[in-house]
């Protein structure tokens, strides 16, 4: 049975691949000696030719889906194209001596040497109910962080945060994995994966559009996490009618709070009424990119470089150019910091 995981499908997770109703891991397991365990949100699927796993299944849970609670929320854009993910770590498991960590920083560490041959692919699945996961992309590595998180007692806890893009391609076949795990063969993976093999091109789901390859080292970063409470984020939301201020977008799960100036530049803006406005995923990133902005007038303004391939970012960004953007009545971001952000702009 050709069998594959398709991006926003939804799959049962029974918990056991004896199970013949289990659609996440009996498929992964299918004809193999062995699959992936049922534990935890890092997962490998071993190979006995090699001590590097054939793949490597990443699960997020969605919020009170857990019966712990876990600090680190992870970043599931998949109409945006990346994901970044949490490693394994607390405050009696040292994020630098996880052994689950380490599995997914081998990965990077492969990728910045230039050894994209010997980096096992990424499958990453959320987990919206207890019994359910949905496939979210083939991820490939992009870069990481080192970032802390400061539990109930004060003591501040480092962690990984890696960032993965999602490569194009709509669903990934389970035969490909388990070729993988007994031959280490290609043949049946999806063509944007052999590509990123070959040359390191990056065609990013959900456009095609090629990102610029990073190669060296992996960057790190080491600083505090600036986060947004949950009370400022739904007041933003309702004073923003809850849609997208460029495509009315209304459904919530795809709209961001986007920051005119960083919050992880200007902490100090990070809950500032006039620092922050409602976009859809996909735009929000091309505005922290610098593919679009607004002017003094409250006017789009693209970046003459930008062309982009999916004609939803066509109709919504580049035909509208010079377009007024209608706020909120009374409602907009502080004109000061419109300014600050187009000074660094060079394209401007």
């Amino acid at each position: 049975m050709n069998r594959a995981f398709s991006i926003g499908e939804r799959y049962r997770d029974t918990g056991s691949f004896r199970n013949p109703d289990d659609q996440f891991l009996r498929w992964i397991r299918g004809s193999l000696n062995s699959g992936i365990k049922n534990t935890g949100g890092i997962r490998d699927l071993g190979t006995d030719r090699s001590d590097a796993p054939a793949a490597l299944v990443l699960v997020s849970n969605d919020k009170g889906v857990s019966q712990h609670d876990d600090p680190w929320e992870d970043t599931l854009a998949v109409d945006s194209g990346y994901i970044s993910y949490w490693g394994d770590a607390k405050a009696d498991n040292p994020y630098d001596k996880s052994k689950q960590n380490e599995k997914i920083k081998d990965a990077f560490d492969r990728k910045a040497s230039g050894r994209r041959e010997e980096v096992p692919p990424v499958l990453v699945f959320r987990k919206p109910e207890s019994g359910v996961v949905e496939f979210c992309g083939l991820c490939v590595p992009d870069h990481l962080e080192i970032r802390s998180y400061q539990d109930d007692s004060g003591t501040q806890i480092p962690n990984y945060l890696f960032h993965f893009s999602i490569l194009n391609t709509q669903s990934v076949p389970v035969s490909w994995l388990h070729d993988r795990a007994r031959t280490n063969s290609s043949e049946n993976a999806p063509e944007v994966w052999k590509q990123w093999v070959r040359t390191g091109d990056v065609k990013q789901w959900p456009t095609g559009e090629l990102l610029d390859s990073v190669g060296g080292t992996i960057r790190r970063y080491e600083q505090p996490e600036v986060v947004v409470s949950d009370e400022f984020r739904a007041e933003t939301f309702e004073r923003y009618g809850r849609a997208c201020t460029l495509t009315d977008i209304r459904e919530e799960a795809l709209l961001d709070l986007a920051h005119v100036l960083p919050r992880s530049q200007r902490p100090d803006l990070a809950e500032h009424p006039e620092n922050v406005f409602v976009l859809n995923s996909l735009h929000h990133r091309a505005f922290d990119a610098h593919l679009f902005t607004i002017d003094s007038e409250y006017r789009i303004r693209a970046s003459p470089s930008f062309d982009p391939a999916h004609p939803f970012l066509k109709q919504t960004i580049i035909d509208r150019q010079g377009e007024s953007i209608q706020f909120p009545t009374g409602i907009q971001p502080r004109l000061r910091f419109i300014e600050e952000l187009n000074s660094d702009i060079a394209w401007l």
